[in-house]
Formats: C-alpha cells, structure tokens, sequence
C-alpha cells in the first residue's frame, strides 16, 4: 500500500477544519492511515459523495419527489450513501438502482431514430477506431468484417475527430450497416421494455433519475424511450455536474450540483470528469443488455477486473461509513440551504486539490486505474496515461491552438487525466499543469459561449 503524502492530507484537512461538520464527520470515519487511497477516500471523495447526495435528497424533499432511480454505475455508491441518509433522517424517498448504461439504452432505441443512432455511433472519445464505432452499433464480429470490407477500411483504423463527420456520412448511406443496426436494435427494445416497466417506470409515479452528468444525454435516451412507451410525464435529472445539454431539451429538467453549462468556468478547468467516472464507479460491470429469466428481466453486466474491483469496494466502505458519520454529525441540517452550499464550497476547493494538483503518489495510485471513456469500456488504459515531457507538451496551449487548427501532423498523446500523467511522470509538473489550465479556460469559454448562443437561437 502507498502511504499518503503528509503535505497534501494537511491541505485537505485545513480547508475541512473550516468547515467543523464535515470535519467532525470525517475523523470520525475510520479508514486506513496507512493507505493512501482509504485516505483520499476519507478525506476528498467521502466529502464530496456526501455533499452531493445532501443537495439532491434537499431537492427532492423540496421538489415533492418520492423516488430516485440512481443510474448505473456512476449512480452506485450515490445510491448506497442516499439509502443510509434517508435512514437515518429520516427521509420518505424510495431509492432504487437502476442497471443500465450508455450502450445499453441506446442500442435498443437505434432503430426509432436513425439520425440520432448515427449521432451516439459515431461519437468522439479518446482512441475511436472504426472497429469502436461498428461495435457502438451492435455487430458482431463477422457483421463488422463485412461491413468494413465494404467501405474498404480497416477495423483497427482510428478515426480522429476531423474525419468523424465523413465516417457518419458513408455509414448513413450504407444499406449493409444500418440493416444490421436496425436489426439488433429490434432485437434489443423488448426485453429494454420489460425492464423499464418491471422497474415501476412506467407507472405514472412521479419521479426523477441521479447521475454523474456530463452531457445529460443518458436522460434524453431514457426519456425518448419512455415516451415512445406512452410515458407523458417529461423526465428529470439530478447531476453532479453538467458541460451542456442535449440539443431539444428543456434545461429546466436538468439540476447540477457542481457546475452546469453556464456559471463559473474555473469549476470545469479544475475538475476531471473522467477521474470521478474512475473513483466512484460500481464494483461491478457494464450494463450490456436484458434478458428474461423466470418470468422477470436482469440485466446481462460485462466484466470488471478483480483487483479494480476491490478498489472499489475498499474506497466504498470508507463512503458509507461516513455517511452514517455525516448523519450524525448534521442531523436535519443537512437539509438546510445554508448548510448544502456551505458543504458545496468545501468539496469544490477538496475536488481540485486532489484533481487538479495531485500529490506524485495519488498519480501514482489513481492514476493507474483503468479507464476507457467509450460506451463498451474496451481499450482501458491507465486513467493517467505515462507521457514522456515532449508529450506533455503537446498539451500546452499553443501546441493545443495549433493542432486543432491542422498545423500540427500526427496522432497528438493524450490522458483521460492530465494532471495525473504532469504529476507522475514530469519533473516540473506545474509549468504543464498551468498550460493546461490556459487551454481548458479558452476550450471552456468557447463551448459555454456556443451552449447560450444556441439557447438563445431557440427562445
């Protein structure tokens, strides 16, 4: 095990000491102090765990919601943290888990919208092969030799950003694939059906969904299937923080708790979403289908790595005893505005010391986890990919201006988290950690200034 840097875990505790709640919650938590990830656990992600699912179950219990479907696997370990609040508060919310995933509610609704379908297919990501795309869509093996024999291109071909445009552009006019698509999404929609309704949403009980976040695009998808089901009742999100919105969506059916897609930008600069994916996923598999099995609908989960899994699981032991710590520490406060944004602003200024100027050995340690930001989790690599100086160059502002505007040939390195690859592989981290921070300030003003130029079209 890998022993916590002292420095760091006094900066944690110096911004908790400001806070005597969270403070009294957290060293009364008991973790391993001899674990570097038990500590970070105890000391930053507990915290931020706790602070989110106090300003959701705020939300719901103002808002008149009696049931949370917590979505699965980022929803996990919220879920475990908001069935012990709710207990101990007492609150009268239902929480439940509902297993699906990216993959696993798209495909089935592929073959109701095939713009939309072509759209998630042919997402960008961080190493997209046309391999990655045709499984994205459902075939199998054999569907996606011929298919690719058919374009004349390789599987293993990766596709940058540039060409995904005319990659969608030849799959939308090949009959091949899109009979293949529509024919595994056919396939799919029942059993998704099945589940959806057994799970009670289709039972006109007024609820909402809890996630992550990002983008949102897991409650249009869900939403979308729902309606075509009969569902009226327009669905609404609970998010730990949100970049944008699907286009054609009411952003009122949207709440975040860190960010959103408007506000302060330095919340996004300093916070990796992909990091968070990592720490607070499921200790169990993907979401990759439904079947049917004595007269009810399961769901079908990938694999998971063992020792990942009981990462997981250690880290998740510290959440949960600390929510009984939390509890007992606020009490009904929890609930009191005041309280939830006062908590918020702890776990903003933990967030970015850990996420955004890690300690070499939490690089180290959380940076080798695995991580693969497609909806089929193939390829993992390590979350904080090794990157030689000249690499991590490549990532400063100029070097960044350059390539996206084609000046710049070649497969530009990158890393799921950056500031984990400055950190365990750079002798001087901090001159790549505030180029870096330059690109990201410019990449997130622009993205923010087109998300309210487009709101504004559609008023």
């Amino acid at each position: 095990m890998t022993q916590p840097n002292s420095e760091k875990l006094s900066q944690y505790q110096a911004y908790l000491k400001e806070n005597p709640r969270l403070y009294e919650a957290v060293l009364s938590t008991k973790a391993a102090t001899d674990d570097l990830a038990a500590q970070v656990a105890q000391h930053v992600l507990a915290p931020a765990l706790g602070g989110f699912v106090q300003w959701l179950l705020t939300n719901a219990v103002r808002n008149g919601i009696k049931r949370l479907y917590f979505l699965a696997r980022d929803g996990y370990w919220m879920h475990q943290m908001a069935l012990r609040l709710c207990k101990a508060l007492p609150l009268p919310i239902e929480c439940r888990y509902l297993c699906c995933s990216r993959y696993s509610l798209r495909l089935p609704t592929y073959h109701l919208d095939k713009q939309a379908a072509l759209s998630y297919v042919c997402r960008g990501g961080l190493h997209v092969t046309m391999g990655t795309i045709l499984r994205r869509a459902g075939l199998t093996q054999e569907e996606q030799d011929e298919v690719a024999h058919a374009l004349s291109v390789s599987l293993g071909e990766e596709v940058p950003h540039a060409r995904l445009g005319q990659v969608r552009r030849r799959l939308s006019s090949c009959a091949l694939f899109l009979s293949y698509m529509r024919a595994h999404s056919k396939r799919a929609f029942p059993a998704l059906t099945g589940y959806l309704r057994q799970e009670g949403l289709l039972d006109g009980e007024p609820y909402a969904v809890v996630d992550s976040g990002w983008v949102g695009s897991m409650q249009k998808t869900l939403g979308d299937a729902l309606a075509h089901l009969g569902c009226s009742r327009p669905l609404e999100g609970y998010y730990f923080g949100l970049y944008e919105l699907p286009k054609g969506t009411d952003p009122n059916c949207y709440h975040s708790y860190c960010f959103g897609p408007t506000g302060p930008v330095g919340e996004k600069v300093y916070f990796n979403n992909c990091l968070f994916e990592a720490v607070f996923t499921a200790p169990h598999g993907m979401t990759l289908s439904y079947r049917e099995e004595n007269g009810r609908y399961v769901p079908c989960f990938g694999c998971i790595q063992e020792e990942y899994k009981k990462f997981l699981e250690k880290t998740g032991e510290v959440y949960t005893a600390y929510a009984l710590q939390l509890a007992k520490a606020s009490g009904r406060a929890l609930l009191s505005p005041a309280v939830v944004q006062e908590d918020r602003a702890t776990v903003r200024r933990l967030l970015r010391a850990f996420m955004a100027a890690p300690s070499k050995e939490e690089a180290a340690v959380f940076g080798s986890l695995p991580f693969s930001d497609d909806v089929l989790d193939q390829n993992e690599r390590p979350l904080a990919a090794p990157m030689t100086e000249e690499e991590l160059a490549s990532s400063h502002l100029l070097a960044k201006l350059l390539s996206r505007a084609g000046k710049r040939n070649g497969a530009q390195p990158d890393s799921a988290w950056f500031e984990g690859s400055a950190a365990a592989y750079s002798e001087h981290p901090a001159r790549h950690l505030r180029q870096y921070a330059w690109f990201q300030y410019l990449r997130h003003w622009r993205k923010q200034a087109l998300y309210q130029m487009e709101r504004r079209k559609r008023l």
